[in-house]
């Protein structure tokens, strides 16, 4: 069975080949590092095992503090993503069918679909939503 230090490493290099990932990450709020420092737990919770805060920040080559300052800068940019989708809905800027591909993003990641999901992404980024300049 392979060490946490060795599954980590294999998945940033299995990371590094993978096209959604790149499309995923290169389009979210979310900062390399916070990725990373949240895939830290998702792999120690896949051996089963507890590892303090100190252990984890560790293997990431990081002081204590970076690391848990990183993961609560992650988790709070992930809520406030997951609220903003939910003030749009309610404020009737999300609506179907214009929005339908969010709700079929999850089969296309399962899928594998690369395709799709990189026009969906080209949709999000031409809405007003997405572009940057806000639409105006």
């Amino acid at each position: 069975m392979k060490t946490i230090a060795e599954r980590i490493a294999e998945l940033r290099a299995n990371l590094r080949k993978d096209p959604v990932f790149k499309l995923l990450s290169s389009n979210s709020n979310l900062t390399a590092k916070q990725v990373e420092t949240l895939l830290f737990d998702v792999v120690v919770e896949q051996y089963g095992v507890r590892l303090t805060a100190q252990e984890r920040a560790a293997l990431r080559g990081v002081s204590k503090g970076a690391f848990v300052r990183t993961k609560k800068q992650a988790e709070r940019n992930i809520t406030r993503a997951l609220f903003t989708v939910m003030l749009a809905s309610y404020l009737g800027i999300l609506r179907l069918p214009s929005y339908r591909w969010l709700l079929e993003i999850g089969e296309l990641l399962q899928e594998g679909d690369v395709e799709s999901l990189q026009r969906a992404v080209q949709v999000l980024s031409e809405s007003p939503a997405g572009r940057e300049d806000g639409g105006d």
